[in-house]
């Protein structure tokens, strides 16, 4: 099927309305949000949470898909939201932090504020509620140091097993990679998937390279109930880091890789095929996400790459990737090429290819499965929330809603 044309069957019938949707965003940019004028910060409603104002905090954005838009403050360098099956608790996912938050799903209040695992170490982005609604999963990564100060195995992150209402730490396993990021659960809780980064500090001068040094990015299977390394799938040892998954069995891993270089770097790459679309505002000052492909892992198999040379171009600033089981299908954001991609779960071929802009979506990143059943979230990097129907992709315009967020990557919705 050729690029930008959707399947087309019938939708599903809904399981829960639309209207008692809550989608949860983690603004990255507090700091550039106003209300009557005056930083969010010195308003007494919106900073309640925060009681040291000089230490990293993000704007949490509840949205609810019949049109009400909740805002609080929240202490945390934040990067993922995750709210647990039964609705009583949220957390809010440190990375490169120190702090992990909780927080009330309703009010969003904060109900507990955790260090990471250890002295030195960083939150490594994500998490994942075990259904026992009893435990938190999440990723951490270990002091930051060059490969020649420290055995490989000693930057491998951990995954701390932690108590849902005060977050305090029960347990640990290692992720048998360096610098997690990434996790989900599969097969009933039991095995966590991991995407690790596998980048090093340049051993001369401790600091993080453009392009990345990469030693070993990769996925790992963990046990669950032992904490042992079931699989290991290196996917590089040179440029790209493996930063994101969707995961519905041990056969229905996808993966995405991010490789980075400077904008010269990237106008060498699309050469003639280059739009003048101005400034990427999903990246760093200084970086440029240059093409890397989407993976596909089956049991026993060697990671292989999704799309042919075409799409793979598009793949830039692979962000938000889910995995809709009942369509076989995986869905992916790539905002620095404004794009929305779908791959067919069983043969990884791309089925559906969205330039958003044509629907007025740009830097397209977090994704969410609605519960209804029936559609889809995807919300652009600073405003706009859009709503699609799974297995078609048709838009539901009516269904869209146009909140701001101030910069973001994922979302989760109840």
């Amino acid at each position: 099927m050729p690029p930008d044309r959707a399947t087309s069957p019938g939708p599903a019938k809904p399981t829960k309305p639309l209207s008692a949707t809550s989608v949860y965003v983690p603004g990255y940019m507090p700091n550039e949000a106003r209300a009557n004028g005056v930083p969010l910060r010195e308003n007494s409603y919106f900073a309640r949470n925060i009681s040291d104002p000089e230490r990293p905090f993000r704007l949490l954005t509840r949205i609810g898909m019949n049109g009400e838009v909740r805002q609080a403050l929240l202490p945390a360098a934040a990067h993922d939201v995750e709210i647990s099956p039964d609705r009583k608790v949220g957390v809010l996912c440190g990375f490169e932090a120190t702090d992990q938050v909780a927080f009330d799903p309703d009010t969003l209040d904060l109900t507990a504020v955790a260090p990471s695992f250890s002295r030195g170490w960083r939150g490594g982005g994500h998490a994942a509620y075990l259904a026992n609604e009893k435990t938190v999963l999440m990723s951490e990564r270990a002091p930051r140091r060059s490969l020649r100060e420290a055995k490989v195995e000693a930057h491998y992150g951990r995954i701390t097993i932690r108590d849902v209402d005060t977050l305090k730490i029960r347990g640990s396993y290692s992720t048998h990679g360096i610098d997690p990021h990434d996790i989900r659960l599969i097969e009933n809780d039991r095995y966590l998937v991991v995407a690790n980064y596998g980048s090093l500090p340049n051993s001369k001068t401790g600091k993080l390279d453009i392009p990345r040094h990469v030693h070993e990015a990769c996925v790992t299977i963990i046990d669950m109930d032992s904490g042992k390394l079931v699989d290991k799938r290196v996917t590089d040892r040179r440029r790209s880091e493996m930063r994101h998954l969707a995961a519905g069995s041990l056969d229905r891993i996808f993966a995405i890789q991010a490789r980075l270089g400077s904008e010269a770097d990237l106008a060498r790459e699309l050469g003639r095929d280059r739009q003048i679309d101005g400034e990427d505002i999903s990246s760093e000052p200084g970086i440029a996400y240059m093409s890397a492909a989407t993976l596909k892992m089956g049991k026993g198999k060697r990671p292989r790459r999704m799309g042919n040379r075409r799409a793979v171009a598009d793949m830039r600033h692979g962000l938000s990737i889910r995995y809709d089981a009942g369509n076989d299908q995986a869905i992916a954001s790539y905002p620095s090429a404004h794009r929305l991609m779908v791959f067919d779960g069983a043969s990884g071929e791309v089925i559906h290819s969205l330039d958003t802009r044509k629907i007025g979506l740009r830097f397209p990143c977090g994704i969410t499965l609605l519960p209804d059943g029936v559609h889809y979230a995807v919300t652009g990097y600073w405003e706009n929330l859009f709503v699609f129907e799974l297995g078609s992709h048709r838009l539901n315009r009516e269904a869209c809603l146009y909140p701001t967020f101030f910069g973001h990557s994922h979302i989760t919705a109840v």
